[in-house]
């Protein structure tokens, strides 16, 4: 439950980072919201890529202890 608060308060803060720098580009450029919309997506597919390649590795890590701990799946 720990980590998914994390996971989740992490995904909020950095769209809403990238949702201000975004807004103050456009604000500067006095143009409309496109690199708000732009640097929105890339925070969210970005978080979304981290969290694949953070589980890929858990899992993994997690495989070679049980395999190590003699305790893996035998066919």
């Amino acid at each position: 439950m720990d980590a998914g608060i994390s996971q989740g308060t992490e995904i909020v803060g950095s769209v809403v980072v990238f949702l201000g720098i975004g807004f103050g580009i456009d604000k500067w450029l006095g143009t409309t919201p496109v690199f708000m919309i732009c640097l929105v997506l890339f925070a969210v597919v970005a978080q979304f890529v981290k969290m694949y390649y953070v589980y890929n590795s858990a899992m993994r890590h997690l495989e070679e202890k049980r395999a190590k701990d003699g305790r893996g799946v035998q066919s």
